[in-house]
């Protein structure tokens, strides 16, 4: 009897899981084996829980506390200064009617009310009442990464939410004051978590609103035309589209870009200052649309969002299309194109390192092409072996005066024709085709007529 005495009053690790929905809504059965301590490992203990009463060295649990403390002053999630919640709460508003959810805001964003569908990013640390540790905080999850979580999913405390989005965004720091049945519930999750009021200290620094283009898309006419909500659908567009730009989804983020210019299309400004910011974001959607065209190997479709842009505005005062429009003319083998919106683009940002590399990379690539179709026209020109030994049988002079033409010819630097005399014999022409091979740049040609074949030798410089 005692010993059951001493096993009813420890706490009891359960062997598997439940469902809490089956805990609350139907009869639930425990079994309790008394020898269950038998045979345990250490490892059946969660050591990272550092709310788990452990043997471990008091000076090491200090350490951990005064390490947690410190963080969430670093980062503005410490416990306020208070004597009670009830003090606190004469600072704070109702979030709703009952009292449940009150909120102190001490710093909030100007943006609109955070919507009750977003995704939000933020940091929080939760206390009981005059606690200067919390018992629990984003900064002990995911290696301190600010959470992120997507409100109207069910997957958030209920109080949490309220207060959420009563606030506006896209960043704010604030306070809410939550009773348990709109936090972990009224019976609390103990041990670690009591049936108590809870103060979450709240630090929000991004929201983005994931279903705008979904809500736009059942507004009436009239409505989708207001600025407000042109402005709203169009940011939470680009968002999205960026996070996808990001995680390579470049086929995804043109349809939220190209959805985004439909949008645009339909705003009806009231004044200059709308009319102005339209525009801009009418640039910016077409300008990521050329960047995400680029990297799917699409340099026409670039080419048609940058004769867009130039509709809008004076393409050449943009240097991000300028240097777009050149890498789709270099994609399609245009060259002198492509060298022409690249200096465009490097006069305009002479700085801007990735233009410059681009050009340097793209000047390479030029001289190594030239390079290679120069040895292709040797190659093609180059006489035989066999061609050198043939003796031809014309006289010196002959031979003289072609060379001397020939040196002429390739040293003015210029595009010339040279026709010669009708008449000449097969090995004259033979001679010619010999000592012109001798200078780089000049061809013959031959072309029959009705007086015969006439020969003329051309001088093309690279």
């Amino acid at each position: 009897m005692d010993k059951m005495n001493d096993l009813l009053n420890e706490p009891v690790q359960l062997s598997q899981g439940i469902e809490l929905n089956k805990l609350f809504t139907s009869p639930t059965e425990f079994h309790i084996d008394v020898d269950f301590k038998k045979g345990m490992s250490d490892s059946f203990f969660n050591e990272d829980d550092t709310m788990v009463e452990s043997d471990t060295d008091n000076s090491d649990c200090e350490d951990i506390l005064n390490t947690i403390e410190r963080s969430t002053e670093q980062m503005l999630l410490a416990s306020p200064e208070y004597h009670s919640f009830s003090e606190l709460s004469v600072k704070m508003i109702d979030c709703v009617p009952s009292g449940d959810v009150k909120m102190l805001i001490i710093e909030e964003g100007d943006g609109p009310l955070v919507p009750v569908d977003a995704e939000v990013t933020l940091h929080y640390a939760a206390y009981w009442e005059k606690a200067k540790i919390p018992f629990d905080s984003t900064l002990t999850m995911n290696s301190g990464i600010p959470l992120r979580l997507r409100l109207g999913t069910g997957s958030v405390l209920l109080g949490l939410e309220i207060g959420l989005t009563a606030v506006r965004g896209p960043k704010a720091r604030f306070h809410l004051l939550l009773q348990p049945k709109v936090a972990w519930g009224e019976m609390g999750a103990p041990p670690r978590v009591k049936p108590e009021p809870a103060l979450f200290v709240i630090v929000l620094y991004d929201v983005k609103d994931v279903q705008a283009a979904a809500r736009f898309n059942d507004l009436p006419m009239e409505e989708q035309g207001k600025f407000e909500v042109t402005l709203r659908t169009v940011k939470s567009l680009h968002g999205q589209a960026k996070d996808l730009f990001s995680r390579r989804k470049y086929a995804r983020a043109i349809k939220n870009y190209q959805q985004s210019t439909t949008v645009l299309r339909l705003s009806r400004p009231q004044c200059e200052a709308e009319e102005a910011e339209v525009k801009s974001l009418r640039v910016t959607a077409l300008v990521n649309l050329a960047v995400c065209f680029h990297r799917i190997g699409k340099p026409k479709h670039v080419l048609h969002m940058c004769e867009a842009i130039d509709q809008i505005i004076d393409i050449e005062s943009h240097c991000k299309a300028l240097f777009y429009c050149g890498r789709a003319h270099e994609s399609l083998g245009r060259r002198e194109q492509a060298l022409k919106y690249y200096n465009m683009a490097l006069k305009l940002e002479p700085k801007n390192t990735e233009i410059g590399k681009a050009l340097s990379h793209f000047e390479g690539r030029a001289l190594e092409s030239a390079a290679r179709e120069k040895a292709m026209w040797q190659s093609v020109f180059k006489p035989s072996p066999q061609n050198k030994k043939v003796v031809y049988g014309v006289d010196a002079d002959f031979q003289d005066g072609v060379r001397e033409m020939c040196q002429s010819l390739a040293g003015s630097g210029e595009y010339a024709k040279f026709d010669l005399p009708a008449g000449l014999t097969r090995r004259e022409v033979d001679c010619i085709k010999c000592l012109v091979s001798e200078f780089q740049g000049l061809t013959v040609d031959e072309e029959s007529g009705e007086r015969g074949k006439r020969v003329t030798i051309v001088n093309q410089p690279k």
